[in-house]
């Protein structure tokens, strides 16, 4: 199947997928480098108004946000608290392995060094 040469959408289109997008980096960090490029490029092209990206009238109100935007806003804060979470468990899990193997790590002699001051 060949796609056209020019496509063309329609501006409330163009709000809903750079919307999207823009939701999609901060739920998956591990996609922002890919697509943060594409986005910026777009969004030099035809910006939006960030803060209220569904308000289309020329005399523009800010307007309480939508329940669906509540619910994106707390899944990308979960997110982050979420990772940094697992990447605390994962710490003290390996620290905890390591001491049950009777091994030491050499940050651990120099909190005693500091300790000991």
């Amino acid at each position: 199947m060949r796609l056209p040469n020019k496509i063309t959408i329609g501006r409330e289109n163009w709000v809903r997928m750079m919307y999207c997008m823009k939701h999609l980096m901060k739920l998956h960090p591990e996609y922002y480098d890919m697509i943060k490029p594409f986005y910026d490029q777009m969004y030099d092209k035809y910006p939006y108004n960030e803060l209220d990206p569904f308000n289309f009238e020329d005399d523009y109100k800010v307007r309480p946000r939508t329940s669906i935007e509540r619910e994106l806003d707390k899944l990308s804060d979960l997110n982050s608290k979420e990772k940094d979470n697992l990447e605390q468990e994962f710490q003290s899990g390996l620290n905890q392995l390591i001491w049950d193997l009777g091994m030491t790590l050499p940050s651990w002699d120099d909190n005693k060094d500091k300790e000991k001051k």
